[in-house]
């Protein structure tokens, strides 16, 4: 049984709305933080587990391991708490990144991956196991069902069972089995007492990308008694035959499950082979959040506190996407972006002929007052696109800045941009063809959900803009 229920207030501050995971230990539910308005992701002990002191130290330990990380491969840590249920169980929370996407595990169910996007999913995993290991932080459970593929990359959840690099004995079970991990990404030199050591995650590391070139796990390792035989036994793993695979990527994968953890890289230098070092200047992603709203009849209101003047609501954009409901502070990010790109008067490549600078302010308007240009410009001084490269790079700037935000979906956003890479391209009926099929794909885009309303707008209105321009003969 649950020890959480739909609508339960934890902190006053985070209301559950859904369970969307429940594991061995521990269940995760989505919900609302309704002091930053965001939705997040608690995961607390599972039902009587709450009840045992060592299990609650465990998810204390993954709470102090993963704020310690800040890395956009590692799911990011909010909050940590500790809810009394009734009948007086003490549950330990966490309060986490709500991440949308799909498990790696998920994936592999149907097949192998590409060779390039194993490289670059193993690669973000192993970057974000360097930065956990150079603050002494090791994994201990590396595996695909622990490996979240997003919009922006993979994201290595689950630090439940992290724990310090050095001396440490693994839990073990009546039969001395250790229970700290999954047999088939377990090293066999782990089995041993000694010191926790990072070479443990780069076996786990090893496994999960040979089993994502391949479909399958390196060695038939399915029990902890399959464990016990690696170690004796020592077989050999066969050797990489993928299609396309470098030669020196599929020794690396064989390195990575050296028996001997001295012969096996660091993650930092997997990371680094793979095209994942340390991340510099990292994309800014605006995270979901949800509406201020009314609490429902169901849920304990917070205790009465001064009235104070409300402001008006702001207007709310509704969304079916994944990443949730873009509210006011999402708005107001598109427009400044877009009154950046379209409506700044400030073309970003002014032509060879561009009207000089209006005259300051104070100057009122005369008989000597400088000669309008060519081309009339509305009295706000809005700058249009007067090329098709113009309007091809302020095309895709939007586009760059649009799903940095996450308000459009990646495809999407490389097919717009390769269309108006084409604008200038051929004669002028190719070019007005052209962008009709802009106007359409923005369209099927934002009745798809895979575009948002507001950057549609933006970009119709540069098209719309070109139009004109073509009216004009330019």
């Amino acid at each position: 049984m649950s020890s959480f229920t739909p609508d339960l207030r934890l902190h006053d501050r985070y209301v559950l709305r859904a369970r969307i995971g429940l594991g061995g230990m521990s269940e995760v539910w989505r919900a609302d933080d309704e002091v930053l308005h965001r939705p997040v992701a608690v995961k607390a002990l599972a039902g009587r587990l709450a009840a045992d002191p060592n299990l609650r130290a465990t998810i204390q330990r993954e709470a102090r391991a993963a704020a310690r990380l800040t890395h956009p491969h590692v799911t990011q840590v909010y909050d940590y708490g500790e809810a009394t249920l009734p009948g007086g169980v003490v549950t330990p929370y966490l309060v986490m990144e709500l991440v949308a996407g799909r498990t790696l595990a998920d994936r592999l169910a149907g097949g192998p991956l590409a060779w390039p996007d194993a490289l670059r999913t193993a690669g973000q995993v192993a970057a974000a196991l360097a930065a956990a290991h150079r603050i002494g932080v090791v994994h201990r459970d590396v595996k695909p069902a622990n490996v979240m593929l997003t919009e922006t990359g993979a994201k290595v959840l689950d630090f439940g069972i992290a724990a310090p690099a050095g001396p440490h004995r693994p839990v073990t079970g009546p039969v001395g089995e250790p229970l700290a991990g999954t047999p088939a990404y377990f090293a066999p030199e782990r089995l041993d007492p000694g010191p926790t050591h990072p070479a443990g995650d780069v076996y786990a590391l090893g496994a999960l990308l040979y089993r994502s070139l391949t479909g399958r796990p390196p060695l038939p390792v399915r029990t902890w008694d399959d464990v016990v035989d690696l170690r004796d036994r020592r077989p050999p793993v066969p050797p990489l035959r993928v299609p396309g695979l470098p030669a020196d990527v599929a020794d690396l994968v064989l390195a990575c499950l050296a028996l001997d953890p001295a012969r096996r890289p660091t993650a930092a230098q997997v990371a680094d082979r793979l095209g994942a070092g340390r991340p510099v200047d990292p994309p800014t992603a605006l995270l979901p959040t949800v509406p201020p709203v009314a609490h429902p009849a169901t849920l304990i209101e917070r205790p009465a506190v001064a009235a104070r003047p409300v402001p008006p609501a702001r207007p709310e954009v509704p969304s079916n996407r994944l990443t949730g409901v873009l509210v006011a502070g999402a708005v107001v990010l598109l427009l400044a972006l877009v009154g950046a790109l379209v409506f700044d008067g400030r073309p970003r490549t002014p032509p060879a002929a561009a009207p000089p600078a209006a005259a300051p302010p104070p100057a009122p308007a005369s008989s000597s007052a400088r000669p309008a240009p060519t081309r009339a410009a509305p009295s706000s001084a809005v700058a249009e696109p007067v090329t098709a490269r113009q309007l091809a790079d302020r095309f895709t700037e939007l586009l760059d800045r649009a799903e940095a935000a996450r308000l459009i979906d990646r495809k999407t956003a490389d097919d717009l941009r390769k269309k108006a890479a084409e604008l200038d391209r051929g004669k002028l009926k190719d070019r007005t063809k052209r962008v009709e099929e802009l106007h359409e794909r923005i369209e099927d885009a934002a009745d798809d959900d895979k575009l948002d309303g507001a950057t549609a707008a933006a970009l119709r209105r540069l098209l719309d803009a070109y139009d004109r321009l073509r009216g004009d003969g330019g």
